[in-house]
């Protein structure tokens, strides 16, 4: 087996450009890890092409169809751009790797002419906010993550939990939240192609304190396995 690190690739994120893209059944929010076993041979080809050619992809969460051997897989226009930053070859040719996401993008045209879906995309960054009023709403939900996580540790003996894990910085805090929150697919992709920051701390200071209500009633140890990692 092989395995290295991806360090620095210094990608260059233009407003416009083609990425290659991959469907699944998950959101990834930018900052957020996302450990991928990759073996079907477009995507090992894809990552070939990512490696070699110092590109990113991107992720979207699938609209329609299946996540592997679909090739009229339907994704949503709002995803993640990611970086791979570890990759294990195994003997067998399966890759495993890690990848972090990087800028949310809107896909403006579907290129389905190679093994893999490419997209012509732009870069979908926030609009502007003023920003004590943004502060002070990721100062309101900041002790309510704390708060939650300090919860899960309390229902199980193995969770991981650093509170300076925790970022105070309105965007960092809104992907951090949304990442961790227990809410559909569906919800997290609302959250993900949200145009303010504002608008998803608000939503998630009111579905936090709806679910730190919950996990009060929780006897101790039924939360399983969990890691802010």
């Amino acid at each position: 087996m092989d395995e290295f690190q991806l360090t620095n690739r210094q990608f260059v994120y233009n407003d416009h450009m083609e990425i290659p893209l991959f469907p699944l059944n998950t959101v990834l929010f930018p900052g957020w890890p996302m450990p991928l076993h990759i073996f079907e041979p477009r995507y090992l080809e894809m990552v070939r092409f990512c490696t070699e050619e110092k590109s990113p992809f991107g992720i979207l969460l699938i609209k329609q169809g299946k996540a592997e051997g679909d090739l009229a897989v339907v994704p949503h226009d709002v995803g993640c751009m990611v970086e791979i930053t570890q990759m294990e070859r195994l003997e067998d040719g399966r890759l495993l790797i890690m990848a972090v996401g990087q800028e949310r993008f809107r896909v403006l045209s579907l290129n389905r002419n190679r093994a893999y879906l490419v997209g012509q995309v732009e870069q979908m960054p926030y609009l502007p906010e003023k920003t004590a009023p943004l502060q002070e709403a990721a100062n309101e939900l900041h002790p309510l993550v704390l708060d939650y996580l300090t919860q899960l540790t309390t229902l199980a003996d193995n969770i991981e939990f650093d509170p300076t894990q925790v970022p105070t910085e309105p965007e960092s805090l809104s992907h951090m939240a949304a990442s961790l929150l227990q809410v559909s697919l569906e919800t997290k992709q609302s959250l993900l192609e949200a145009r303010k920051v504002s608008n998803v701390l608000t939503f998630l200071t009111g579905q936090y304190r709806r679910e730190i209500d919950i996990l009060k009633q929780f006897p101790r140890q039924e939360m399983g396995n969990f890691s802010v990692n």
